[in-house]
Order: C-alpha cells, then sequence, then structure tokens
C-alpha cells in the first residue's frame, strides 16, 4: 500500500506503526480508521482520505482581515477570532472553554472526529492545533503541512463557500496542565528539565525591538530562540511546510530539550509559538504552552529579562 507523503512526515515510531498494519495485511481505510495518521499530514494523503468516515476537514480563517478565499472542498468554516479572544488586556489568549467548545461545535466537530486542520499561514492553523489539545483532542487533530498553497500544488478542489456543518456534540476533556504561567516559569529558571523556547524572530529575543511599545525587550533568562519561520521550508511555489526531520530534531536538541524534561513555547502574544508547540509534540516531547507569552512577560517588571543573543 503506498500513502503518499505520510511515512516522511512523521516520527519514526509513528511510520513503523503504519507500517506493521500494512504488514499485517491492514486495508487502507482501517489504517485511516484506527491509526492515528499524525499531528501533520501531506496534501496527498488528505486527498486519499478526506472522504473517510470519521475525517472532518475544518478551514481557519479570519474574517475580519478578508476571510478565506479558497475553501478546501467540503471543509468547514472556522473563524480564528472565535477561539483566540483579548482577555485580561492580553490579545490572542485562549477564550473561556465554553466559547472554544461552540465554536468547534458550530464547525461540525464531535469527540468521534478525526479533525484535519487548514489555515494559512502554518501558525494559524498552529493555533487551531494547540487549542484542541488543551481541550483534550489532539490526538485526534492533525494539520495539513503547507495549508492551502500545498493543497492547490498537489491539485485538491477548492470551493468559493465552505461545507454547510451538521453541528458537532463536542465535549471538552481540558488538559488544565498544558498551559503555564509567569509564575511557574519563574520558580523552574534554574531547572535544567524545563526548555524555554521563544519562537520570536531574532531582533525581538535580543530586544532590539520590544514587540509592542510599552514592553520591556529581551528574552525570559535561559530561552533559546527558534523562530517559528526557520522550521518552515519555502519550496519554488511558496508552499511552507516543515523542514526535514532531522534538522528539526537538531534545532531542538541544541535547546537543550530532552524526552524526560518538559518543553515550554511563547512568542509575543501567543500565535508563532503555537507552531513550535505543535512541532514540540510531533517530536514527541512533553510540552507546554506559555499562551500570554512576551505580551505578559515584558511588561511585569519583577521578572527578570536577558537582552542581546545569550541565553543567561
Amino acid at each position: 500500500m503506498n500513502m503518499p507523503g505520510l511515512r516522511t512526515m512523521m516520527p519514526a515510531h509513528v511510520a513503523a506503526v503504519l507500517a506493521a498494519a500494512v504488514a499485517l495485511g491492514t486495508g487502507p481505510e482501517t489504517v485511516a480508521a484506527q491509526e492515528n495518521p499524525g499531528i501533520l499530514v501531506s496534501a496527498e494523503w488528505l486527498a486519499e482520505h478526506r472522504d473517510d468516515p470519521g475525517v472532518h476537514v475544518v478551514h481557519v480563517g479570519m474574517a475580519r482581515m478578508g476571510g478565506v478565499p479558497d475553501y478546501v472542498t467540503g471543509a468547514h468554516a472556522l473563524e480564528y477570532h472565535d477561539i483566540a479572544v483579548e482577555r485580561n488586556d492580553l490579545i490572542t489568549e485562549l477564550a473561556p472553554v465554553e466559547d472554544l467548545v461552540e465554536a468547534f461545535r458550530a464547525a461540525g466537530v464531535s469527540n468521534d472526529s478525526h479533525v484535519v486542520v487548514v489555515g494559512d499561514p502554518g501558525h494559524v492553523s498552529a493555533r487551531v492545533f494547540m487549542t484542541l489539545d488543551y481541550l483534550g483532542h489532539g490526538d485526534r487533530t492533525s494539520v495539513l503541512d503547507g495549508g492551502s498553497a500545498a493543497w492547490k500544488a498537489a491539485g485538491g478542489e477548492v470551493s468559493a463557500e465552505p461545507a454547510t456543518p451538521t453541528r458537532g456534540d463536542f465535549e471538552a476533556n481540558v488538559r488544565e496542565d498544558m498551559l503555564v504561567t509567569a509564575e511557574w516559569i519563574a520558580e523552574r529558571l534554574d531547572d535544567p528539565g524545563v526548555t524555554l523556547i521563544d519562537a520570536r524572530p531574532d531582533d525581538e529575543y535580543t530586544g532590539e525591538r520590544p514587540g509592542r511599545d510599552f514592553l520591556r525587550g529581551g528574552h525570559i533568562p535561559g530561552a533559546y530562540n527558534l523562530y517559528w519561520e526557520d522550521l518552515t521550508r519555502d519550496t519554488s511555489e511558496e508552499i511552507a511546510t516543515l523542514v526535514d526531520l532531522a534538522e528539526v530534531e537538531a534545532r531542538f536538541e541544541e535547546a537543550g530539550a530532552t524526552m524526560d524534561g518538559v518543553v515550554v513555547n511563547y512568542c509575543l502574544i501567543g500565535m508563532r509559538a503555537s507552531y513550535t508547540y505543535m512541532v514540540s509534540r510531533y517530536l514527541g516531547y512533553d510540552t507546554k504552552f506559555y499562551d500570554a507569552s512576551w505580551n505578559d512577560w515584558g511588561r511585569r517588571e519583577g521578572l527578570p529579562l536577558v537582552t542581546g543573543r545569550d541565553r543567561r
């Protein structure tokens, strides 16, 4: 059985599970139904499995910024600003759980759905993955690597309008321990088992540009700078897919990440860190998310920071 684009886009242990299923004679429909295809899937995989029972494609967009020009045919719409809101004077925060549940139900999601998220750019779809992971549905959520551009390049059908969903019956199983606060991080700044990933560009990390005028410039002590776009590959077709897996693993190992430790992701407001969060989970790390990010840490005078490129 050929599953295009899938084996090369997931960690070896997951690919081995699929290989074992193939060796036992398991057909593609059974594999699709019984095996989680992984956090990242290719456009070719989606084309093959889009109509499988249980697969539910959600296309996320921002209506306030023009919406989605073309939907993956059959995909259901999710408004980004229904799940990422302003709370406590912080922007791009997780909406209250009841509002998140309602947004996903309205998009047709149920607990037995395997959700495939399409969104552009990559940190938008990653934000949806992070949100569903927080709600306890991460093991049944995948993201289309390369987004709409990859889908179109693969010859996928698009539509001007989303599909009309049947309302879902999604129920959350909230993972409160997935989110961390400034206080949680501050207590663990000297803990070698905690790896901080700063997903901002270099000038924000160093403090040259704080990101917002009222914030202090710099980064959390010990944080490793891994700009989220450095994890994506821009091809001649301008399709931003994840770079070679060995390169990704090397960057996280350089940051100090270990399988018996914890990886904490942050950025300015929690969008870009959603991508490094997703990749951390993809690599198999115990992963947490600082949603308030530098928008919170950078305004609190009592919290330490480092400027320049030194980590400490």
